[in-house]
């Protein structure tokens, strides 16, 4: 019994001992690879290997390096190459098992791009369900024409760059990006974005915004039903708003738009600092309306911006007019999307002074039955995001937001 027990300690000394070489050996071979590796497609540093794991019983290697290994493009044969590389250098039998290098958390084969990828395509990559179906977010009713084809219906984000952000150490507002060949990056290509990129794909029927302010107009005026800072709105602008037979505006018990202070802090937002407002709708001539008539400072043209709060029953076409130099031009937003923020309508030259003919007037004229929304005339209620109206924007307002 006892030669019995010694003869299967012997047996598993016998077996342990080799298999701790082995992996040593594997580990040594590995550390040389990574360590060694380059590559001629990128600059990815020294990569090392972080751990490793040999399952005998399933005849499996799983190896993990560091996420620099992950800077690399890989492509199929990149990746061929490596697993035909660690097969040619790693010790028999592990070099007949089926071998895993993981990089940054993700095995290898997963970063190869869709693009190249031989085999299925990794789904949850794919962009899905991108055609909107609802009402467009903005609409200009009065273009004296229609666009079926090209990119009506379509919402683009695209944003010129950066812009002009607070340097700390250096007490002054500065560039975000640095000055290369006599221009900076945040000056140059909104020297094209706004005069010819903007206009073309608007133009081609889609609804662009823009995060970084679009208006390189100065002058800003705010006229908002709570009222506006000094100098932001001008002294003589003027808001009413008119009720109708069966439809008078009443006050939201959500916030809306106010301007309160002129610089905010951290986590400080002026949508929720004011009061909104709204009315039932109606089909009939006899409507209520809105009125926002801005005091300008000097003539010019203003980029027009609208807010309101999105409530139960909003509207998809809530009217706004916009009366500037040019006449008259109409416009339905979807008031059901986008509350809380500056909603573009479009750019108007206006006269300087406060005119019957430079104004916003938002009606509550609509084939839906529901309510529309815009700001309330109270001051020191802690309100919502929905209401004002915003005759251009300067640079400075919002320059940097990031949606």
């Amino acid at each position: 019994m006892k030669k019995l027990i010694l003869t299967g300690i012997w047996l598993l000394c016998g077996f342990l001992l080799p298999a701790q070489e082995l992996e040593q050996n594997v580990e040594e071979r590995l550390q040389t690879f990574f360590r060694e590796y380059t590559t001629h497609t990128a600059n990815i540093g020294t990569c090392k290997l972080d751990s490793f794991r040999i399952d005998f019983r399933k005849k499996k290697l799983l190896v993990y390096t560091n996420e620099r290994f992950a800077y690399q493009p890989l492509r199929p044969e990149t990746v061929d190459a490596i697993y035909r590389h660690l097969g040619q250098i790693l010790p028999g039998p592990v070099n007949y098992f089926d071998l895993t290098v993981f990089a940054d958390g993700k095995s290898i084969e997963e970063l190869i791009p869709n693009l190249y990828r031989k085999g299925k395509k990794d789904k949850a990559r794919l962009f899905s369900h991108l055609e909107y179906k609802g009402t467009p977010w903005v609409t200009r009713t009065s273009r004296p024409y229609d666009i079926t084809r090209g990119l009506e219906g379509r919402h683009i984000a695209l944003w010129q760059s950066h812009g002009k952000y607070y340097i700390n150490d250096k007490d002054k507002w500065g560039w975000q990006r640095p000055r290369l060949f006599c221009t900076t990056e945040d000056q140059f290509t909104q020297s094209f974005i706004l005069p010819y990129l903007l206009p073309m794909l608007e133009n081609a029927g889609a609804n662009v915004f823009t995060p970084r302010e679009r208006d390189t107009q100065k002058q800003e005026v705010i006229v908002d039903n709570d009222g506006s800072l000094s100098g932001h709105g001008g002294q003589g602008s003027l808001y009413l708003d008119v009720k109708s037979r069966k439809a008078r505006w009443e006050q939201t018990s959500r916030p809306g738009f106010a301007q309160r202070k002129r610089v905010y802090q951290d986590n400080e937002n002026p949508f929720l600092s004011g009061t909104a407002r709204f009315a039932k709708t109606e089909k009939k001539k006899d409507k209520a309306f809105a009125e926002w008539v801005p005091d300008i400072p000097e003539t010019g043209e203003y980029a027009v911006y609208v807010s309101y709060q999105t409530l139960p029953g909003s509207v998809s076409d809530a009217k706004y007019l916009v009366f500037h130099n040019g006449g008259v031009t109409e416009f339905k937003v979807n008031q059901q999307i986008g509350s809380g923020t500056w909603v573009y309508l479009g750019t108007f030259t206006f006269d300087k002074g406060r005119n019957d003919y430079g104004m916003v007037v938002l009606s509550n004229e609509s084939k839906e039955k529901g309510v529309v929304c815009h700001n309330q005339d109270l001051q020191n209620k802690p309100v919502c995001p929905p209401g004002p109206f915003r005759i251009l924007k300067p640079v400075m307002a919002i320059r940097n937001l990031q949606l």
